[in-house]
């Protein structure tokens, strides 16, 4: 569970070797997976405090949430508050979380994940895709704070390469991350790994993947649906540690193809 990162390493290395002039991917979900949904949990709990002028999440700290927000409920039944306020509170959560994906102060991404992506991003020929279940009615708030905390780690996030659910209330949540790695299947990329804390989301884009060329890793964070569920070749891991890709056993070294300059012809600085 510790070395998740240095399987994924591992297996991009590979990948490189024998697809190096395909435009290779990464799939990452969002929520729960780059972003700690505990942040933005905490965030809408403390503004319904504000808004009230009660005091029910004054000493709350999101160490203390341990649950995924469609659970929220437990937390209230154990609160002393009046039973319609609790009701109150429980039909605004899920649109207070939607409204709060605005403000980027409201959503942190876990430690180090955004190292990773950057150092994917450096790599010649390599994407990074984002595969979420989040609607298209977020994409412009979504990439809005996502690119506010790439920039502070040189990470930059494309629309092009953001996958959204879309208004098709019929496609279940694992449906839309299978059609994501087929939208960018079509669009010209080799999507080498998938990254996401739901095992739904994993047991579908694996079954999606019969030859198991994606590299599926589960983000060991909060998730809702049953652990039992994830494929058994999956890996899993909650620490994002770079220490894996740029330690001396896994880094890469170039191809012994050179064009007349000396750069390496499969994998050229600038992709």
């Amino acid at each position: 569970m510790k070395r998740w990162m240095n399987n994924l390493a591992l297996h991009y290395k590979k990948v490189r070797e024998r697809h190096g002039n395909k435009n290779l991917l990464i799939a990452f979900d969002i929520d729960g997976t780059i972003l700690d949904m505990r942040h933005m949990i905490l965030y809408v709990l403390k503004s319904f405090d504000k808004e009230l002028g009660t005091q029910y999440f004054r000493g709350l700290t999101f160490h203390d949430i341990d649950f995924h927000e469609d659970h929220v409920s437990g937390l209230l039944e154990r609160l002393s508050m009046p039973s319609s306020q609790r009701k109150a509170m429980l039909a605004l959560f899920e649109k207070r979380l939607i409204s709060a994906t605005a403000f980027p102060e409201s959503q942190h991404p876990f430690h180090g994940v955004l190292d990773i992506i950057h150092w994917f991003q450096q790599q010649p020929n390599t994407f990074v895709g984002l595969n979420t279940g989040r609607p298209e009615s977020l994409r412009a708030n979504t990439l809005k704070t996502l690119n506010t905390w790439g920039r502070w780690h040189h990470v930059v996030f494309r629309d092009e390469l953001l996958f959204m659910r879309s208004a098709n209330e019929n496609e279940s949540i694992p449906g839309t991350k299978v059609s994501g790695i087929y939208h960018f299947e079509k669009s010209g990329y080799h999507t080498f790994a998938f990254v996401d804390n739901e095992p739904e989301n994993l047991m579908a884009v694996g079954a999606a993947d019969p030859k198991g060329e994606i590299l599926l890793l589960h983000a060991d964070t909060i998730f809702k649906s049953n652990l039992s569920v994830v494929p058994k070749h999956a890996v899993r891991g909650r620490i994002y540690d770079l220490r894996e890709f740029v330690g001396g056993r896994n880094r890469l070294k170039p191809r012994d193809v050179n064009d007349d300059n000396g750069y390496d012809a499969l994998f050229p600085k600038s992709a």
